[in-house]
């Protein structure tokens, strides 16, 4: 039987015992707490948004072991997240998702903190600390929030100040000599007016992955984070809440390792890389000399290796006005500035020679925006409309190193570029993104049963970028500081093939309309179905790194630094929210048919690199999400998600893609979750969470599979009586499961490709003071 009729099964059986067995219990008062999410800019229980949503309090973010939204790809259906590095983490959500790195794009998921979009993937990636709950919504998400995204949302909502003097001290040491420590304290400095929290950690851990080629272990932490949030009453109708973040990170990231060996020119001789096992802990990098081990040339010219570094500053600063001028209407303000900048390095190929390397990339950002949202609450009829404004400064600095392609291939270039040496090039590209929407909900309770709610955005987007690259001193010496991979200003050409430094600078501006049409309706006092039919929209932009056309005479035509145009999205779905057995069961379940046209896809062909609309897609499948209460004590979680997601229009390097499956997005993929606790008398509650999770097979990159894999997780701990101590035992990926995580394509046109693979098994001990 197949792992696909396995799951299934197994999920429907499964199913099928949970009603048949709660069905003969009694009302003895016990049932599970639901969660209240602000999904919709109102606080409701997760049971009545008409959206297909997950949403995990800070609780259960612990029992998971979640230190950023990466930790909730196991458990949530349709949710994925790729990349080796943290530097530049990338979501999908149903199959959408961009696989680009540069700041010429928008990414397809957007992450929000209190309401504040976290611009850039550089900058999205933080810990999960002191957190209240995250809500991840699926599909175009343009209505509810000031920066639109096209396949989705990720919300977090950190805790709010209280009343009260209160906190918590954690400490957790781990395999790989982990130590990460945690501290939030409440104080209430004013009574009735002036609260502060501080929250702050500190995580060091030693690396898992060994360079055979030498060097620091790879997969490293060491990071450290900090908020502030102050609460101001004014007045009892005026609230005030100021937020600062802060974060930083020093440490080395993933090795990459080689994959695969493509087919050279006739004539070249065969290579075979001394790479990693499959399924290791160690890789080989290094920069040796490739072409004097093929007998290319009679001398090495042996450089040091690429150490994968990860540095990272970030800071974010925001004010939230809230003034309630009656008890229908109120007016809230959004105010933020934020700015980070992220440095990495990586080996491209993933062998002990030199064949590609991004020696250095330095990523800076600094973002400001505001938005003003009037929300009206009443009987009959909910309502919030917004504003917002927002303004982004990027600049990306990128320098590449790369084996003299001529005398490796002289197919690929005409002979040696750089007289069999190594050689290196850098970019320096900056943009600006000004953004500014109308958007807003309103939902109409049309009987008892009955509600039609109604949103729309209209979005406008001016972008411009600039090429600034440098006269390219250490690049090939056939060109005389031409570029070969990052082009000089004077390779930069106007249609008619005359140098023009003016294409160096470019701007475009679009604008969209995206409506959103939901119907609901309550079946029972505890279950609601719900049909709509949403647009999404993402803005165009531009190609980050425009490379020469080596047919071409190396120059940068027009069509290289010309605009791509704006994803499309529309969305079909129909759902059902519902809860059975004086809420012992929840059975949440959507069907949906999403159609998506000029998918922004990062394409290399060749030596080209470029973003490119590559025509329609679609998706259709079906998602379920169960949670049922076995007993008082015990507590079952399972989902499941069922996807068709393909090309239907695609095209690359001249070769039909038509058909073939989207990016990280497996036909299956489910999870199941026991969660069992017990009082010891004269001790405290004991509490053990075990979960199993499954995707099925998927594409990383065209032509790269990775085989369906499943994850085991497992974290006991005791809790003392008064509520105060907490001891825990936790280990992630139990089974010590290795698959990829992530592909770098860079080197494809060379002979070698390279991937990322997922941390292996770790584990650990607690212990949390609260007072």
């Amino acid at each position: 039987m197949s792992n696909y009729k396995i799951h299934t099964t197994l999920a429907a059986g499964l199913l099928a015992s949970a009603i048949s067995t709660v069905t003969q219990a009694q009302d003895d008062g016990w049932r599970f707490e639901e969660i209240v999410v602000t999904a919709q800019k109102r606080a409701q229980s997760s049971q009545d948004v008409p959206i297909a949503l997950s949403a995990y309090t800070g609780d259960h973010l612990k029992q998971i072991g979640a230190a950023d939204f990466k930790g909730l790809t196991n458990m949530t259906p349709g949710f994925s997240v790729s990349g080796g590095s943290d530097a530049f983490p990338r979501s999908y959500i149903r199959g959408i998702g961009s696989n680009d790195t540069g700041i010429g794009a928008d990414p397809s998921v957007g992450v929000y903190i209190d309401g504040i979009y976290a611009s850039r993937n550089g900058g999205a990636l933080t810990e999960l600390m002191d957190i209240a709950r995250i809500e991840v919504l699926k599909g175009p998400q343009g209505t509810l929030f000031g920066r639109n995204s096209i396949g989705g949302a990720i919300s977090i909502v950190t805790e709010e100040t209280s009343e009260e003097l209160n906190g918590e001290i954690s400490m957790e040491l781990g395999k790989y000599d982990n130590q990460h420590a945690k501290g939030i304290i409440n104080l209430p400095l004013i009574e009735d007016t002036l609260y502060l929290r501080a929250s702050g950690s500190i995580q060091q851990r030693d690396g898992w992955q060994e360079n055979t080629e030498g060097g620091e272990y790879g997969n490293s932490r060491d990071r450290a984070n900090g908020r502030l949030k102050l609460t101001w009453l004014p007045s009892e109708a005026v609230e005030v809440d100021f937020s600062s973040n802060w974060s930083r990170i020093d440490e080395m990231s993933a090795y990459t390792e080689n994959m695969r060996k493509l087919s050279l020119a006739a004539g070249v001789p065969a290579y075979a890389p001394s790479t990693s096992k499959t399924g290791d802990h160690t890789s080989a990098n290094g920069n040796r000399d490739l072409l004097f081990r093929l007998g290319l040339k009679p001398s090495a010219n042996d450089l040091t290796a690429v150490e994968p570094i990860l540095e990272r500053q970030l800071r974010q600063h925001s004010v939230i006005v809230k003034w309630e001028f009656n008890d229908e209407l109120t007016l809230s303000s959004l105010s933020s500035y934020r700015t980070f900048t992220t440095t990495s390095a990586s080996d491209y190929d993933g062998t002990e020679y030199l064949l590609g390397n991004n020696d250095k990339s330095i990523e800076f950002n600094e973002s400001i925006s505001q938005e003003l949202r009037l929300t009206s609450s009443s009987d009959r009829l909910d309502w919030f409309v917004g504003v917002s404004a927002a303004h982004e400064r990027n600049s990306m600095d990128f320098t590449v190193s790369l084996i003299d392609a001529g005398a490796l291939d002289p197919s690929l270039a005409g002979g040696p570029l750089n007289n069999g040496n190594p050689f290196s090039e850098s970019s320096f590209v900056s943009s600006s993104v000004d953004s500014y929407a109308l958007y807003g909900d309103l939902t109409w309770q049309a009987t008892d049963r009955l509600n039609l709610t109604f949103g729309a955005r209209y979005s406008i987007d001016e972008k411009e970028i600039h090429y600034d690259n440098p006269i390219q001193t250490d690049g090939a010496a056939l060109f005389g500081g031409a570029g070969f991979l990052m082009p000089s200003g004077l390779q930069f050409v106007d249609a008619n093939g005359i140098p023009d430094p003016s294409m160096q600078e470019r701007e475009d501006n679009w604008s969209n309309f995206s409506p959103r049409l939901v119907l609901d309706y309550a079946l029972t006092e505890s279950a609601m179905v719900y049909l709509s039919a949403t647009k999404g929209y993402k803005s165009g932009g531009f190609n980050t790194y425009p490379t020469p056309d080596p047919s071409n005479f190396l120059f940068v035509t027009p069509a290289a630094t010309e605009s791509f145009d704006p994803e499309l999205a529309t969305n079909y779905e129909f759902g059902i929210k519902s809860t059975w057995f004086d809420q012992r069961l929840m059975l949440n379940a959507s069907i949906f048919y999403l159609n998506y046209q000029d998918l922004q896809v990062r394409q290399i062909t060749n030596n080209l690199v470029q973003i490119k609309n590559a025509g329609k897609a679609s998706n259709n499948g079906m998602e379920l999400d169960i949670k049922y209460l076995v007993s008082e004590n015990l507590t079952l979680l399972a989902n499941a998600t069922w996807m068709d997601a393909e090309y239907v229009e695609y095209s690359m390097g001249g070769a039909d893609l038509s058909g073939t499956p989207l990016l990280f997005s497996p036909n299956f993929s489910g999870s199941l979750a026991l969660d069992h606790s017990w009082m010891v008398e004269g001790i405290g509650d004991v509490r053990s969470f075990v979960s199993y999770s499954y995707k099925g097979k998927h594409l990383v990159h065209e032509g790269i599979e990775q085989e369906g894999y499943a994850v085991v997780d497992a974290r006991v701990a005791l809790t003392t009586e008064d509520e105060q101590w907490e001891f825990a035992m936790f280990a992630n990926n139990l089974t010590d499961k290795s698959y990829l995580t992530n592909y770098v394509g860079q080197m494809e046109s060379f002979g070698f490709s390279a991937g990322y693979r997922n941390t292996p098994r770790t584990y650990g001990v607690s212990a949390s003071y609260r007072f």
